[in-house]
């Protein structure tokens, strides 16, 4: 693979139930797109990624939050 994007890494991997993420699973968002954005769970319903303002840092993705509206349930484990 010469180069990884949001829409080749929803197709890679083992799909994991939201229930049962671990460190270390990639989450999907629904930002500008059908899983626009992507990040690595860290546990604790927290994820990092790269955000806008902010720039890489841990971000939340609980219920009532930016992110937390916007997961897709989407869970890949590689």
């Amino acid at each position: 693979m010469s180069g990884v994007t949001t829409d080749t890494l929803k197709t890679q991997g083992q799909a994991i139930n939201p229930k049962d993420m671990k460190l270390g699973d990639v989450v999907f968002f629904d930002t500008y797109k059908i899983d626009g954005h992507v990040g690595i769970y860290v546990g604790n319903n927290q994820f990092l990624g790269c955000q806008g303002k902010t720039g890489v840092a841990i971000a939340s993705m609980a219920k009532g939050t930016y992110f937390g509206e916007r997961f897709t349930g989407r869970v890949k484990r590689f």
